[in-house]
């Protein structure tokens, strides 16, 4: 299998997944821990769901739930 070259949960398509490297340090810690809260810790598989009809919210499945995040909130997240 290929290494996915994609930085961040935004470049995912619909039934592509990755796991979770790490979270942006650069980005508040008040984002930053209720996105670990959600399940968005290093070493997670995410998968994409879909994608509102403007891209904007994104639908993911972790962990056996689903979870809609702003793509500026996804921008967060890195990924391998």
């Amino acid at each position: 299998m290929a290494a996915l070259t994609k930085s961040d949960l935004r470049a995912l398509d619909p039934g592509e997944g990755a796991h979770v490297v790490s979270l942006d340090s650069t980005a508040p810690q008040q984002i930053v821990r209720r996105l670990m809260v959600l399940g968005f810790v290093p070493g997670t598989y995410v998968s994409v769901v879909r994608r509102a009809p403007l891209g904007d919210p994104i639908e993911f499945e972790l962990r056996g739930g689903r979870i809609s995040l702003r793509a500026s909130e996804a921008r967060l997240i890195f990924i391998s």
